[in-house]
């Protein structure tokens, strides 16, 4: 698309914190590697890596290829996307994120491009990460969540490029996971302001997801695959029930599902969503609990120490989640 498309710049994120040498070098390489002739500029924030980002992109810092290297102390992948933010040069158009260890396919942003000239705000592709079977469009969520690409309205066949039809904070709000941050474009006068929660340290990708999805509803989506993602540090995706890890996740969602609910502007459908998806996670945080006490599991009382600060409805129910936790088990033992 030539020389014009300077005129749109694409800023692009990417928050670092690696002890893996050679990730950054091959993320880089990525974005620089799109065909189309995007004007793009990197902007890397090494949050005190022990790999220092600067030794990683060494031979990368050549004419036409513009990189911004900041520094900061270690404050988490949040706090270093919004300090990217705050240093987009002027006439950023589009901005995007990716996580270190992550790639996109050389085509990633013609897709996305594509859906920006159409007038759509957020963009969002399919994606595949490392040790997962499936890609992100097909990770089993309840029945009527899957994202069928044949339901919405096609905008470009041969890029498999679809308008969404419908709410799309409704679907977000049940299905955030879909949308990969590394996988994500969207048009910065739409949230100029939008920043990161720093009161989560992990979760605020997904908060962030559904405070963008509320300010627009033009979205489109592309079915293809245009991200690898590496395994990354994502105890969302990775905390299995039962080990002491899960206590982790659960914690962090309770601060996820509380600051949702106090950050975002929700219909009552929405409200009561999340709500439930609380009270879950109060009822399973019992019963891990339990699970660990019981097989003799270590137990991080510190976690459960600050849920209970974050939120002191745990208390208040703990002895009720238990009652319902013991009378399921009278029941199925029946």
């Amino acid at each position: 698309m030539g020389d014009s498309n300077c005129s749109q710049l694409v800023s692009v994120v990417i928050p670092y914190y690696q002890s893996n040498r050679g990730l950054l070098k091959k993320c880089v390489e990525s974005i620089f590697s799109q065909r189309g002739g995007f004007c793009i500029q990197v902007i890397v924030v090494d949050d005190s890596s022990p790999v220092p980002a600067r030794e990683e992109l060494v031979g990368l810092f050549r004419e036409g290829q513009e990189i911004i290297v900041l520094n900061q102390e270690n404050a988490g992948p949040g706090a270093a996307r919004n300090n990217g933010l705050n240093h987009m040069p002027m006439g950023t158009r589009y901005v995007a994120f990716v996580d270190s260890d992550d790639c996109w396919r050389e085509d990633f942003l013609l897709h996305a491009m594509g859906a920006m000239e159409r007038g759509y705000d957020i963009f969002f592709a399919n994606s595949r990460r490392v040790g997962f079977e499936y890609t992100r469009f097909e990770w089993k969520s309840e029945d009527g969540l899957d994202l069928v690409a044949s339901d919405h309205q096609m905008l470009d066949g041969e890029r498999s490029l679809y308008a969404f039809s419908g709410d799309f904070l409704s679907y977000a709000i049940k299905r955030s996971n879909i949308i990969s941050t590394s996988a994500l474009v969207y048009r910065l006068d739409v949230a100029p302001n939008l920043r990161f929660s720093t009161r989560l340290f992990n979760g605020q990708d997904r908060l962030f997801k559904l405070a963008l999805s509320q300010m627009t509803n033009k979205v489109a989506f592309s079915s293809h695959i245009l991200v690898d993602e590496g395994l990354g540090i994502n105890i969302f995706d990775s905390a299995a029930w039962g080990t002491p890890k899960s206590l982790v996740l659960l914690t962090n969602y309770l601060n996820l599902s509380k600051c949702i609910l106090a950050e975002l502007s929700l219909e009552d459908s929405h409200r009561a969503f999340v709500a439930k998806q609380l009270a879950d996670t109060r009822y399973s945080l019992v019963a891990s609990i339990v699970h660990l006490l019981k097989t003799g599991q270590k137990l991080d009382w510190s976690l459960v120490l600050r849920a209970s600060r974050t939120d002191p409805a745990f208390i208040l129910m703990f002895v009720p989640n238990l009652l319902q936790l013991v009378w399921s088990k009278v029941k199925s033992s029946v």
